[in-house]
């Protein structure tokens, strides 16, 4: 795998992830769409709306100038032809338990609520085409991006949140060396929270643990 520090192009040996461009738009659009893709992703499993993915891709191309990863398009290296998104995502959960349910977490910062002690962590998320499954290329392209926050990054770990009936992308993750870890509420929806050990003595995220 070839990793430089402020790279936005990782390579395996099948595989090349790169930054999303607005030309991605159509394969996007198209995988939203799909209900055995949208079950694993949104609340009620609802696909998503064409305008709704053009919104996430807007979002996912300003986000490159806050995040240190950031999600990246995934394409086969043979006749680059795209294939899913790896990458990281900033994650931000409620430091404590509370006494009775579960940990709270929300996707980026915007919509954590203030006065909250909040841990700011990193999120390693995929989501690929069914055309592309069973072929190996999501845990190529996640051990991918494991090893650049562990070598690149020097994060001490990162969290991947998988609904509980997703048995697939669960399984990805434990190949590649993921503990379970409880759950978390994120989005209305009950996720199986699982931790990726990575650089010893490392940062949870790029900035650390506050209350808003």
């Amino acid at each position: 795998m070839t990793l430089a520090h402020g790279t936005d192009r990782l390579e395996s040996a099948r595989l090349v992830l790169r930054r999303i461009a607005p030309d991605d738009l159509p394969f996007f659009t198209r995988i939203h769409a799909l209900p055995e893709v949208a079950q694993y992703l949104y609340p009620g499993g609802r696909p998503r709306s064409p305008e709704a993915s053009a919104a996430w891709l807007r979002a996912t191309l300003e986000g490159y100038e806050q995040l240190a990863l950031g999600y990246l398009a995934v394409l086969r290296k043979d006749d680059g032809t795209l294939v899913g998104r790896c990458g990281l995502m900033d994650l931000v959960v409620e430091s404590a338990a509370p006494e009775h349910g579960i940990r709270k977490g929300w996707f980026g910062d915007a919509q954590a609520p203030a006065g909250v002690a909040l841990t700011f962590e990193c999120e390693l998320g995929y989501t690929f085409d069914p055309a592309a499954w069973g072929q190996g290329f999501a845990t190529e392209a996640v051990r991918c991006v494991r090893d650049y926050a562990r070598d690149v990054l020097r994060l001490s770990y990162a969290i991947s949140a998988i609904l509980p009936q997703n048995t697939r992308s669960r399984r990805v993750a434990e190949r590649c060396g993921v503990r379970a870890a409880g759950q978390m509420e994120v989005v209305g929806l009950t996720w199986d929270r699982y931790v990726w050990p990575l650089a010893t003595g490392g940062a949870a995220r790029l900035r650390p643990a506050s209350t808003k």
